[in-house]
């Protein structure tokens, strides 16, 4: 018999996959406008730079220099988006957060780690995603937390993704 007063309890490790993870599923559900945008945008500036400093290149070798340089630029962070989100995603992760301990009850979600403890509201979530390996529970487009299907010590993966929705009344979307 177990000693927890929570249905369900996960713990979670913050590493490498799981914030790719949490970027890949934010990237195809709630951030997918954005992301498809900014994108563009990199690329069409960076193009247009490109091509600016070819076309004045003889005139003016100094303005063209910088019009290549922030084209290749633009052209690199679009084409290395994933990279530069995970880099963030890392960054803005505080220490002593590497590791959460969530307990989901019929009120809040907690997640304790070893920095601070956070609580949210199952009316703050705006929407749930589901992978092979994680899901993702979002609050707006920026922030969000990622759950371990192997992570369960306390409940199941199956009845956990029943408990979500029936909490959040939002459908779980299967990515």
């Amino acid at each position: 018999m177990s000693d927890s007063i929570y249905p369900f309890v996960n713990k979670t490790n913050y590493d490498l996959a799981a914030l790719k993870a949490l970027n890949d599923l934010a990237e195809k559900t709630v951030r997918k406008e954005k992301s498809k945008r900014t994108r563009t945008l990199c690329y069409v500036i960076g193009a247009a730079c490109l091509v600016g400093g070819a076309l004045v290149y003889n005139m003016q070798s100094t303005i063209a220099s910088l019009l290549l340089l922030y084209g290749v630029l633009l052209l690199w962070v679009g084409i290395s988006w994933k990279n530069w989100q995970l880099r963030s995603t890392k960054s803005q992760l505080k220490r002593g957060m590497n590791v959460c301990v969530y307990e989901f009850d019929d009120e809040e979600i907690i997640c304790n780690t070893e920095a601070v403890v956070n609580r949210y509201s199952y009316e703050q979530v705006e929407a749930v995603v589901a992978s092979q390996h994680y899901y993702a529970i979002f609050f707006d487009k920026n922030n969000g937390i990622i759950i371990d299907r192997k992570g369960f010590t306390e409940g199941d993966d199956m009845f956990f993704k029943s408990f979500i929705g029936q909490h959040t009344q939002l459908p779980i979307m299967d990515v």
